[in-house]
């Protein structure tokens, strides 16, 4: 296989790459820092050495399913079962994973009744037999969507982006929503199933103002084919139960009297998408709406601390500051001599890269994998002079 390649924007190399395997510098940079946002913001507030079972049913965690250990959990809904962030390390490493992404409201199955005997949870094997509270979807099992396909779908041909919903958590093909995706950008979602299962939330329509066009002409047919086959006989809840659509939850009826604040009228919205989180501080909490909520499994909607993003950004905080104690930790240890060798050596790297690109830059060359050694191999023979005894004195 041939190596990839790390290049400054040149359009004639970019010509002779049909293949794509030249990148520029500015792509891989970005790529590698988005990789480390995205691991910060789902891991980063996780205990990674701890199981999560005794902090019980945690409102926001990355899960993991083990197919390894219960293959069963393919086939069988009964047999779905997740463990934390600490146990896909220390009881389930090198077994077949799902990762889950995250999920609300759950508690560590590692080692309970759904694990065979001879599957014990490494860190903390007092535990209860079953979860009865925890949730389990078809994502558990390795499908998604209405679809229930794979994904990554080694059968789909159409690349496409998958979006969770909030209330059920599943993740849905955009082109399986049966609406084309807003031209405004969105920050939650709620699915048409969950629409369906939820009336209320059609009278908080106009809080949803992103603009969506109508499906296009090219992927519609195909929306509305597995979207009719797949509520056609029923919805599937939060709860993982399926209920017939026509037997859909209706709405308490209130008191004109009350102090109910929610919205009088009703959009005709299928699928819901929301540009920010602050819609959810809007939603009534008189006793009625709240008893509705209760009711209907939604509570987590008036939790300030369900949304993904709130949960993203304490992980990507607690990241940065796990960095930042662990600059200060190994900067402490040194003394004032080594402390300012380490800064001006740091100092003169960051400068001596600065120029190594600007001179690939502006030449329009490709950086290959000798030129970085080269650099590097130049750097060490500078450290070298500096640090030797000189033969005589200038």
């Amino acid at each position: 296989m041939e190596e990839e390649q790390i290049v400054t924007p040149d359009e004639e190399a970019v010509e002779e790459d049909p293949e794509g395997s030249i990148l520029t510098l500015n792509e891989v940079l970005q790529y590698e820092d988005q990789m480390m946002e995205d691991t910060a913001a789902v891991l980063g507030a996780l205990n990674d050495k701890n199981c999560s079972y005794v902090e019980g049913y945690i409102k926001r965690q990355a899960l993991y399913s083990c197919l390894t250990c219960i293959p069963e959990g393919k086939t069988d809904p009964d047999k779905r079962a997740g463990v934390c962030l600490a146990c896909s390390y220390h009881c389930h490493d090198g077994h077949e994973l799902i990762e889950l992404y995250t999920k609300r409201n759950f508690r560590c199955d590692c080692g309970n009744s759904k694990f065979n005997d001879s599957m014990k949870c490494n860190l903390y094997d007092d535990k209860e037999p079953l979860n009865e509270e925890n949730s389990y979807n078809q994502n558990f099992q390795g499908t998604y969507c209405v679809c229930s396909r794979p994904y990554p779908d080694p059968e789909d041909p159409i690349s496409d982006e998958m979006i969770q919903c909030i209330i059920c958590e599943d993740w849905y093909h955009s082109r399986h929503l049966n609406v084309q995706l807003p031209l405004d950008p969105f920050v939650e979602m709620v699915c048409f199933n969950c629409v369906g299962e939820h009336p209320f939330l059609l009278h908080y329509g106009s809080l949803a103002n992103v603009e969506i066009e109508d499906a296009t002409s090219e992927n519609k047919n195909d929306s509305e084919e597995v979207v009719a086959q797949a509520t056609e006989e029923s919805i599937e809840t939060n709860n993982g139960e399926e209920i017939p659509t026509d037997e859909a939850p209706e709405e308490p009826s209130v008191d004109p009297l009350s102090d109910c604040r929610k919205p009088k009228g009703k959009c005709n919205l299928s699928t819901l998408f929301w540009p920010d989180v602050s819609w959810r501080n809007k939603l009534c909490t008189c006793d009625v709406c709240l008893e509705m909520y209760g009711d209907e499994n939604v509570m987590f909607l008036i939790d300030a601390e369900d949304p993904v993003q709130i949960y993203e950004e304490k992980g990507k905080a607690k990241t940065q500051e796990i960095i930042e104690d662990q600059d200060r930790n190994f900067l402490g240890s040194m003394d004032r001599v080594q402390l300012i060798e380490t800064i001006a050596g740091y100092n003169e790297l960051k400068s001596n890269l600065a120029d190594f690109f600007k001179d690939f830059a502006e030449k329009k060359k490709v950086i290959r994998q000798e030129d970085v050694k080269e650099f590097f191999e130049e750097m060490q023979a500078k450290k070298k002079r500096r640090t030797e005894m000189p033969y005589f004195c200038r």
